[in-house]
């Protein structure tokens, strides 16, 4: 979490500078296994820290963000599209993203849907390239959540002249994480989590990790075959059937198994965008 400028560890209660070091160095396999032994007798409530701070995505600049598309069978089906049969990813910058508890700012010239979209992240750990899928769980270094918006509008023109969804999925604050990143050590199958997103506290989505067409573990030998994925990297593997337009005062909460709920309220004034 961030107060006045400066970073603090929650779990360890004490200040750190993180400034001139890269949130990878932390997640080779051997560098996170000493940092959680030491930290799990010393862990401090965040009821406890005083003061106000503001939460900051856990992977807070990833060498690269990959999404993928349509990785649920019903979601494809709800804008009347089969899933690819082979795994199909599009980039997100990081520019894009934003904590827990922050607000998403829809600029006022956007019209048209803009949707949540909950999906299950994963953090790379260890180096991958050419990965056979039957390994490729042990290169995780843990999960987190993600919220990977989307403009309708602008994505459906981008589709139809055969552009790259840049623009409508990399606007500021377009990217919310979080709150935590949890080690893969607690989360024994990613395949086994309860995915919801709820807004104003109603169920717009809700469904299983086992639902994806292409699990983990085969998301990440398939990608290893076209690039190499570095510790730090992020990868967001599709989001389930039910999502919605989202509007001004909107409370957007995204929750799955064990990783928390990550909270976002929607700033989009109404007097400024078509419904």
């Amino acid at each position: 979490v961030e107060r006045e400028g400066v970073q603090h560890d929650i779990t360890r209660g004490a200040v750190r500078d993180f400034s001139k070091r890269l949130i990878a160095d932390f997640l080779w396999a051997d560098e996170l296994d000493a940092l959680m032994g030491s930290i799990e007798d010393q862990t401090l409530l965040l009821e406890e820290m005083p003061g106000h701070y503001n939460w900051l995505p856990p992977i807070p600049r990833p060498g690269k963000i990959l999404a993928m598309v349509q990785n649920y069978r019903k979601h494809a089906a709800e804008f009347g599209n089969e899933a690819p049969p082979a795994p199909v990813w599009f980039g997100k910058i990081a520019s894009s993203l934003t904590g827990h508890l922050s607000p998403i700012r829809i600029p006022s010239w956007v019209d048209g849907r803009v949707d949540h979209d909950v999906e299950l992240g994963v953090v790379m750990g260890q180096r991958a390239k050419e990965v056979l899928a039957e390994g490729a769980l042990g290169l995780v270094a843990g999960y987190t959540i993600i919220n990977d918006m989307s403009a309708r509008r602008i994505q459906k023109d981008d589709r139809e002249n055969k552009h790259p969804w840049l623009r409508c999925k990399n606007f500021d604050t377009f990217t919310p994480m979080g709150p935590y990143f949890v080690p893969a050590r607690y989360v024994p199958d990613p395949q086994g989590l309860s995915i919801i997103c709820r807004v104003n506290g109603e169920d717009r989505q809700n469904a299983t990790t086992n639902d994806m067409v292409h699990p983990v573990h085969k998301i990440i030998a398939e990608m290893s075959r076209w690039m190499t994925l570095e510790p730090g990297d992020v990868i967001a593997t599709g989001t389930p059937e039910g999502v919605y337009n989202l509007r001004d005062g909107d409370v957007c909460e995204c929750e799955i198994t064990g990783l928390g709920t990550l909270r976002n309220e929607v700033q989009r004034p109404k007097s400024e965008h078509k419904a």
